[in-house]
């Protein structure tokens, strides 16, 4: 069971991954794809799949923020993540901001990958 969701969590990161690149090189154009529905559903959907499955997964482990250090770092550059897509996405109307919180997020997305591969506090 454990094996499956973690095919199914790594599966998610990569399609969130590719989708957050093609949402941000379409604002970075300047054809934000607002207009049509399913092209908002869909990222954000494997987003929340994303999350739920990593959930899912810390407690199979039966490992829990504030216990582990990884987990702790991960969750919080997660929280960082989410909210320069925020940014990026929805919130900003400045081309500038929307780009610069576009690039930050990829380089926070790294880092949580990083963090996620090596369960160690000392790659960040």
């Amino acid at each position: 069971m454990f094996e499956t969701v973690r095919m199914l969590h790594v599966s998610c990161v990569v399609l969130a991954l590719l989708l957050f690149v093609w949402r941000g090189w379409r604002s970075w154009q300047e054809r934000p794809i607002r207009q049509v529905l399913w092209r908002r559903i869909i990222p954000d959907s494997v987003d929340t799949l994303l999350l739920l499955s990593g959930l899912s997964m810390m407690f199979m482990l039966g490992q829990y923020p504030f216990a582990e250090g990884w987990i702790t770092l991960k969750l919080a550059l997660v929280l960082i993540y989410i909210l320069l897509g925020f940014v990026a996405f929805r919130l900003s109307h400045s081309l500038r901001v929307r780009r610069a919180s576009w690039l930050g997020a990829l380089v926070v997305f790294v880092s949580i990958v990083s963090v996620a591969r090596l369960h160690e506090v000392g790659v960040f």
